[in-house]
């Protein structure tokens, strides 16, 4: 006959079996708290493509016995506003039966190539490690792009776009009119050589222009260089002006009356500028300009042995002229005479008054004329 349990027993029994169930609870939980995994993921934008480059890295966790793993679930997912599209990532895939490609000791780091226009990347994983514990749900990490990716321009390269149009005028000088394109992004640099030791240098900016004049003697050939081309721009002789118009000519006369010796210089509408300077064997000279259509006077105060040279470019004469005291001029009056003041005349004096009008209007009028010049006139 057995012995009835003592309470004692009992209750020892229960707690044995209680500290049993426990420990192994214990046991089998230890690695579940252990298993997880982590995704981590930074963008940087690629100027050489325009393009954001994510980087993902995906680590695990899992007790020391286990070495391997794999992914058992993947999901990618890329955004342009409210708008989804599903992506791939190359390095990250799921794998199907039992291999396990990962160390768990590695970290699985993937790039993923995205639109500038791209404005959110996702990434899910579901990890499964080689002892067939399994995340029990996707572990996920996402990335927003801000501001913007744009592939950046390579560097313009200072290029100039020289021009050069030479044309004759009718005198025979040649402008030489330079210039640069607006598209140019580099200042254009020329020499322009003409015959004789004719030599200029000019540079002109882009988008702009400028004339260089050649004189009528150095045209006879002329070189037009610009730095960084093989050839000139122009070398040769420049072709003759057409249609060109003779200018009309100024005319000049002078006279002596009992005061002074006068210059009288006409240009025409259709002539051109001219200058003219009057010099007296005692004074000082007198520049005259005169413009086309207008005229000028020039006077110098009458004195025996007075005379004025007048000169000008392509003045046909430059003879000194004389003043000559009229004939009808009163003692005492022009010349520098001394003669003491005759009596003041009374009644008219009709034939004196007409003898000298005679006198001025037969007073020696000599023309000298300026040299023909011919207008300017340029062809493209």
């Amino acid at each position: 006959m057995n012995p009835p349990k003592s309470p004692f027993r009992r209750v020892a029994a229960i707690a044995a079996g209680a500290l049993i169930g426990l420990a192994g609870v214990v046991t089998f939980a230890a690695p579940a708290s252990a298993h997880h995994s982590e995704i981590q993921v930074k963008a940087d934008c690629d100027t050489a493509t325009g393009e954001w480059v994510a980087t993902w890295t995906v680590k695990t966790f899992a007790p020391g016995d286990v070495t391997s793993y794999k992914f058992s679930e993947v999901s990618a997912k890329t955004y342009v506003g409210d708008t989804a599209s599903d992506a791939t990532i190359d390095g990250i895939a799921a794998t199907e039966d039992k291999v396990y490609p990962y160390a768990v000791s590695d970290a699985v780091t993937a790039t993923q190539r995205l639109d500038a226009k791209t404005t959110k990347a996702t990434l899910s994983v579901r990890a499964m490690w080689n002892n067939e514990f399994e995340d029990k749900e996707l572990r996920s990490a996402s990335i927003e792009f801000s501001g913007t990716c744009a592939k950046e321009q390579p560097p313009v390269p200072a290029t100039p776009k020289p021009t050069a149009n030479v044309a004759a005028d009718c005198d025979g000088v040649v402008v030489v009119k330079l210039g640069n394109a607006e598209d140019a992004t580099a200042p254009a640099k020329f020499t322009i050589t003409g015959a004789g030791d004719f030599t200029k240098d000019a540079t002109v900016a882009p988008g702009e222009s400028k004339s260089v004049k050649v004189p009528a003697k150095n045209a006879t050939s002329i070189k037009v260089v610009a730095d960084g081309l093989d050839k000139p721009l122009f070398e040769g002789t420049p072709a003759t002006a057409e249609n060109c118009v003779e200018p009309g000519e100024p005319a000049g006369s002078y006279k002596s009356t009992c005061t002074e010796l006068i210059f009288d210089i006409a240009n025409p509408a259709d002539g051109k500028t001219i200058t003219i300077t009057f010099t007296p064997n005692k004074g000082k000279a007198q520049t005259l300009t005169v413009e086309p259509g207008k005229s000028g006077t020039v006077t110098f105060p009458a004195e025996e042995g007075l005379t004025v040279t007048p000169t000008a470019e392509g003045l046909d004469d430059s003879s000194p002229i004389a003043w000559e005291k009229p004939a009808d001029c009163t003692p005492g009056q022009g010349g520098g005479d001394k003669d003491e003041p005759a009596l003041p005349l009374t009644g008219a004096a009709t034939g004196g008054i007409i003898a000298g009008a005679a006198v001025l209007l037969a007073a020696g009028v000599a023309l000298f004329m300026v040299a023909r010049r011919r207008r300017v006139r340029f062809t493209a």
